[in-house]
C-alpha cells in the first residue's frame, strides 16, 4: 500500500488546531471513525474522502478551491502546479459566483466572456475585430 503520510499530518494538525477528536472529525466530515484513523495513519484517501474533507474544513468558495488542491496534492491525485498558475483570486472569486449559476445563466456568461475577450486591452483594437456593446453581440449570436 502505499502511504501518503503528507495528507495524514496534515489531518492530524488540523483535528489538533480545531480541538477535534477522530470521532468529532468523523462526525464533522462525515466520514466513518476508521476513515479518519486510517488517513491519520497514513492510509490513501478515496477522492469522494477528498471532497468530504474539503467541505468539512474548507470554508467558503475561494478557501475551499485552494484547500481542494492542496488535499489533491498531500494525496499523491496531482502534482503541484508549476509557480504562476496558481488560481487568482479574481479568478477564485468569479468561479464562486458561478456556481450558483443554472446553465442558461452559464450560456450568456459564456457569451459575455466572448465579448468582452473582442475588446482590445489596453486601448489598442486587435486587428479585424470592430467595437460591439454587449446588446448587439448577444443580439448577432442570436441567443
Amino acid at each position: 500500500m502505499i502511504e501518503h503520510r503528507g495528507l495524514g499530518s496534515w489531518l492530524v494538525e488540523r483535528c489538533q488546531k480545531e480541538g477535534l477528536s477522530l470521532r468529532q472529525a468523523a462526525a464533522k466530515t462525515g466520514l466513518s471513525h476508521a476513515t479518519i484513523d486510517d488517513i491519520r495513519k497514513g492510509g490513501r484517501a478515496s477522492a469522494e474522502t477528498i471532497r468530504k474533507l474539503t467541505q468539512a474544513f474548507g470554508g467558503d468558495g475561494r478557501e475551499m478551491l485552494a484547500l481542494e488542491d492542496k488535499l489533491l496534492i498531500l494525496s499523491g491525485y496531482r502534482s503541484e502546479r508549476p509557480e504562476g498558475e496558481d488560481l487568482s483570486e479574481p479568478m477564485a472569486r468569479l468561479l464562486d459566483r458561478l456556481s450558483g449559476f443554472s446553465e442558461p445563466q452559464l450560456r450568456i456568461m459564456e457569451r459575455f466572456a466572448e465579448f468582452l475577450a473582442e475588446i482590445p486591452v489596453k486601448g489598442g483594437r486587435k486587428r479585424g475585430t470592430r467595437r460591439h456593446d454587449a446588446t448587439s453581440f448577444l443580439n448577432k449570436k442570436g441567443r
